[in-house]
């Protein structure tokens, strides 16, 4: 179990991501997690600089898809292009059924999926169950959901312990 909790790789922001690096490691699809992944946690629509962070990736030929524990309406508010995905199906991160419904839009391919994501008990533990890469950036903000602070506590004691590599 405690082995699904490192990530591949860490960075301390996505916005310091090289994708062109994940282009060299055969990445082409990318998942995301929205809230202080892209946009600051509690944001309604998606800011400039998200806009511009996923029209980014879709110009360097990623395939995109956001995946998020939030309503499948408030999901859907952040996709701005025809070729954003999303998986709004059924489960919660980190259940392997949310996963798995976001690797069925990339055809299953596992060896060519990464995700970007805040936390280690939703984005990189799911990701991890089942086989892509995984990569932890720290929250862009500090305000979050009640239950996401008091994870928080636990992530940040384990995060001290971890080694993973530097992005």
């Amino acid at each position: 179990m405690y082995k699904l909790l490192i990530p591949h790789y860490y960075v301390k922001s996505i916005y310091e991501i090289d994708f062109n690096k994940l282009k060299e490691m055969n990445i082409k699809n990318i998942i995301l997690d929205i809230d202080n992944t892209i946009v600051k946690w509690g944001t309604k629509k998606i800011d400039e600089r998200g806009l511009h962070l996923i029209e980014h990736l879709i110009e360097l030929g990623f395939n995109v898809c956001l995946l998020s524990n939030s309503s499948s309406r408030r999901v859907k508010e952040f996709i701005n292009n025809d070729k954003v995905l999303a998986y709004t199906g059924l489960g919660i991160k980190p259940m392997r059924r949310k996963f798995l419904g976001a690797l069925e839009l990339f055809d299953n391919k596992v060896n060519e999926t990464c995700i970007i994501g805040d936390q280690i008990f939703t984005d990189i533990l799911g990701g991890n169950r089942v086989g892509i890469i995984t990569i932890l950036v720290e929250p862009l903000d500090k305000r979050e959901f009640v239950f996401t602070r008091l994870v928080r506590k636990i992530e940040y004691k384990i995060r001290k312990k971890l080694e993973f590599s530097r992005f």
